[in-house]
């Protein structure tokens, strides 16, 4: 029913820059508008026309108990699309105009502390599966100590890694290159599991050789699996905070800040190409630390 998907995917991938999981998102929200019109019986003309539909659309979105952020990204992923077809005149006007998304509330993320992420190592090093456990470890060592998006790591290649220059080079989110430092103990841990781990997982039947990271079976490993792995260290380690593999990249920042490292340069590490985005983590840093002195200060009054 919707016109010109798969060009505006090419669009996306080839004029925008998206990356794939941004285009995964996009096309997964606008698929599942167009599932709303095929199930009412709604024509992609009505749609144009008639910006009632939409408003009952986003109605519908609510009472459905959606969260508001993923309500606004479905708003971001209708209006990108819509963009497009006003760019190639294949319609008029955007059928959201005036349709208002819920406003969110400014969260900031989770962030762990040094001894917590310390005991989270722990956990990954006494695993009874030494395999995987060096392969953990090194994962939630370059998430935390080089700022590594989980994706970014699902897509690192042996080629990426420069252990000569002591750095990761490759292209990341958007498909901008970033040239990421590799900390003593992430090349110590990186050079274990490649030597060590990773020379069986390789040798497996189906394995993909390119890919640093890989599964039991020798695949590619999936952000799922890394999702899970973290969680079970997460919960063994005794910490109740809602941890992720993201959790890593805040507290690397926030650390960071922490220790009087410029903006700038936190910047370059993250691959942010907005310094605001880069700021949270000021902000972020003042909470932390008031947050871990009062921790302290009620340990020393009991």
């Amino acid at each position: 029913m919707l016109k010109n998907l798969e060009h505006y995917v090419q669009v996306l991938k080839i004029e925008k820059n998206h990356s794939s999981n941004t285009i995964d998102s996009y096309l997964s929200d606008i698929k599942s508008f167009e599932k709303y019109l095929v199930k009412r019986k709604i024509s992609f003309k009505q749609i144009v026309n008639d910006t009632e539909i939409i408003q009952k659309y986003f109605k519908y979105l609510n009472r459905s108990k959606i969260s508001p952020t993923s309500i606004k990204r479905k708003y971001s992923s209708l209006s990108s699309y819509f963009s497009y077809l006003i760019d190639r005149k294949i319609i008029k006007k955007n059928p959201l105009n005036g349709i208002y998304t819920p406003k969110l509330s400014k969260k900031l993320p989770t962030v762990l502390s040094i001894e917590e992420i310390k005991r989270i190592f722990k956990q990954s090093e006494n695993t009874d599966n030494e395999l995987l456990g060096l392969r953990d470890r090194c994962i939630i060592e370059l998430l935390y100590s080089c700022g590594l998006r989980v994706s970014e790591l699902c897509e690192l290649k042996i080629n990426n890694i420069q252990f000569d220059a002591n750095v990761i080079r490759f292209f990341g989110k958007g498909n901008k290159e970033r040239i990421i430092p590799l900390t003593f103990y992430a090349k110590e841990w990186l050079e274990k599991y490649l030597y060590q781990s990773r020379q069986i997982l390789s040798n497996r039947k189906s394995s993909e050789q390119k890919f640093v990271f890989l599964s039991n079976n020798g695949k590619r490993l999936t952000r799922a699996a890394i999702w899970q792995s973290i969680k079970k260290y997460v919960n063994a380690a005794g910490i109740t905070k809602t941890v992720s593999p993201h959790t890593f990249r805040h507290s690397f920042a926030t650390h960071l800040v922490d220790g009087g490292a410029n903006l700038i340069e936190i910047q370059k590490l993250l691959g942010h190409s907005d310094i605001s985005t880069t700021e949270i983590y000021v902000h972020l840093s003042k909470e932390f630390i008031d947050s871990e002195y009062m921790k302290a200060f009620d340990k020393k009054k009991n």
